[in-house]
């Protein structure tokens, strides 16, 4: 097997992966799910109930609270409801996985292990240029599993196994009240599985197991009878099953359950690479033996195989249900990397060729940048390709020169690959998107209406970022409001004001709304 330390080149890649996770973070408007996490928390805040999420002023029942007390302490920390305060939750959440991977990796398994299975999570491509960049619930929901499924196999392995039980029950409950009910499925078939493997099924029956429910039933089922208070319980529930049970086969039919079977793998891999390359060398007869000569490889495939094949049989489910079995699969595919030597070298010269291919491609690519028309108001575009086009190539001299580190010359490609995208599209985002639009609707609007009391009537629906940034101007959340209070502002259809003149056009969806004045 081979391991090569070189602890300052692993240092220097965290610190640039640390870097362009943060790099212009904030700076491409909200859009997607972001608004309406954060208007959420808004309300929160405003109602002074933390306990009740509502929306526009009605009850929210699609998800727990957990998420949107974590943005406001993000917005109460950083200062307001920003985009980075948003996503800083998101940046934080890949970083304390990574530290998990790095302890877990280093410990049960090898220094090298440790750093590169910290690196490779974050550059998982669907990730690093996509999903990290957005203030949504799913890897803030990812750590804390992953962090469950850490705390199941650690403490399991020191024997503590309170610490086991507490620790996994208490994060499980986290995200129940963060995600609802497959927090209750991923506990359930980890703790099943690998006590059956270890054949410790008799901790089941524990005063130990025991304290370890009661954990999760305090923390849950406090929560619910403090929210209890304030709404009938039942609907929150039955909102949480009807949520879980519109991705299974029942809701879907056969036809796409096939399809769903064939290609929910391939967008697995897809989302790993470029790191997931490393899933060549897992391409073995023996994988099986492999993966039982360490603790902590059993653990990872067995929990990847039990917690994954719901979701491989459930034809809705997309990627970011299981970022936080992402992990798992790339320790396999690193740990069959470590053991190269041991398999055809087929599979070492396709890895290489891989990865030559998109390092030099990083080179070629930056050359381009000074011709891409949208980055025309850049005026830094050609120092950044010039840049871009250097570190390609030094990379790809070392990539020559070092053939057995390819892997770590390949992360340091995508590093370098994100802090250029980085520094070209988030600007670009910012200079030119729909969004950015929205907020300009929200100034406008905020310009007409001033301190005047403001409300979306009836069943009107606008840009969710439109109203993010509305709320975020006039630092009060928009409501809404069928009933009709004179000199109030509505933003509602034209035709359910007739004889009141339109202040301003709002058009959404292909229909356009209004912004009307009560008289």
């Amino acid at each position: 097997m081979h391991q090569y330390i070189n602890t300052p080149i692993h240092i220097l890649t965290a610190l640039l992966a640390l870097l362009s996770l943060f790099l212009n973070l904030g700076v491409q408007p909200v859009y997607l799910e972001e608004p309406r996490r954060a208007t959420i928390a808004m309300e929160m805040e405003e109602n002074g109930n933390f306990i009740v999420p509502t929306q526009f002023g009605e009850f929210y029942y699609k998800k727990p609270p957990v998420f949107n007390w974590v943005v406001w302490a993000s917005a109460r920390v950083t200062g307001g409801y920003t985009a980075w305060a948003l996503r800083l939750p998101t940046v934080l959440s890949i970083i304390f996985t990574s530290l998990l991977l790095f302890a877990l990796g280093r410990r049960y398994v090898n220094p090298e292990f440790g750093w590169l299975s910290a690196l490779l999570f974050p550059i998982s491509g669907g990730l690093y240029f996509y999903f990290s960049l957005l203030g949504e619930i799913d890897l803030f929901y990812s750590f804390v599993t992953f962090a469950g499924f850490a705390a199941l196999f650690h403490f399991q392995q020191q024997g503590r196994y309170g610490l086991m039980f507490l620790a996994t029950y208490a994060l499980a409950a986290v995200g129940t009240l963060t995600k609802g009910l497959p927090s209750v499925l991923f506990l359930g078939l980890s703790v099943l599985a690998w006590l059956w493997w270890e054949g410790e099924w008799k901790r089941l029956l524990s005063l130990a197991h025991l304290a370890g429910i009661l954990i999760y039933g305090a923390l849950v089922g406090g929560y619910l009878l403090a929210y209890h208070q304030y709404n009938d319980i039942g609907n929150y529930l039955r909102m949480m099953v009807e949520e879980s049970g519109d991705r299974t086969v029942a809701e879907s039919g056969l036809l796409r359950l096939l399809e769903h079977l064939l290609t929910f793998p391939l967008d697995t891999v897809k989302d790993l690479l470029p790191g997931g390359l490393v899933l060549l060398f897992a391409i073995r007869r023996d994988l099986r033996s492999l993966l039982l000569r360490n603790k902590l490889l059993t653990f990872a495939a067995l929990t990847f195989l039990v917690n994954v094949l719901p979701y491989w049989l459930s034809p809705g489910a997309r990627q970011r249900y299981i970022y936080m079995l992402y992990p798992f699969l790339l320790m396999i595919g690193l740990y069959a990397w470590q053991h190269r030597e041991e398999v055809k070298a087929w599979r070492f010269r396709a890895f290489r060729a891989l990865s030559g291919v998109l390092i030099g491609g990083l080179a070629l690519g930056s050359l381009a940048l000074p011709f891409v028309p949208g980055l025309d108001f850049l005026d830094y575009r050609w120092l950044l390709a010039l840049s871009g086009f250097l570190a390609g190539v030094a990379l790809f001299y070392f990539y020559l020169r070092h053939p057995q580190q390819a892997l770590l010359f390949l992360i340091l490609a995508t590093v370098a690959g994100r802090l250029l995208f980085g520094l070209t599209v988030l600007p670009q985002r910012a200079h030119a998107s729909g969004a950015q639009k929205d907020r300009e609707v929200a100034q406008a609007v905020s310009d007409i209406v001033g301190d005047a009391p403001l409300y979306l009537y009836q069943d009107t629906r606008i840009s969710f970022t439109a109203i993010f940034y509305l709320n975020q101007i006039r630092g009060k959340t928009l409501r809404r409001n069928d009933e009709l209070e004179a000199g109030s502002y509505y933003i509602a259809l034209p035709e359910q004001f007739p004889g009141e003149k339109v202040l301003y056009e709002i058009p959404y969806n292909g229909v356009v709304y209004g912004v009307m004045r009560n008289h």
